[in-house]
């Protein structure tokens, strides 16, 4: 989704175009832990690694891109 975002940077309104780097830190982040939530890895199990305060960090990401894409579309 990032490299999207940045091919199309100059078509985003401002509020996003903004913060298209943070999006896409945003992006890269919640798509790493998407996967490894739902699979695992061999040395990884999900809910061993995973803790309560990790998931507040990708609700509150998750938050920050609607806000960002609210301004954006007037939504």
């Amino acid at each position: 989704m990032s490299d999207i975002l940045r091919e199309n940077a100059a078509r985003l309104p401002k509020p996003a175009a903004s913060a298209l780097d943070e999006l896409c830190e945003i992006s890269q982040s919640l798509r790493r832990d998407r996967e490894l939530s739902f699979e695992g890895s061999e040395d990884l199990t999900p809910s061993d690694f995973y803790r309560e305060a990790d998931a507040r960090e990708a609700r509150r990401q998750a938050r920050r891109v609607v806000d960002v894409v609210r301004k954006a579309f007037g939504a």
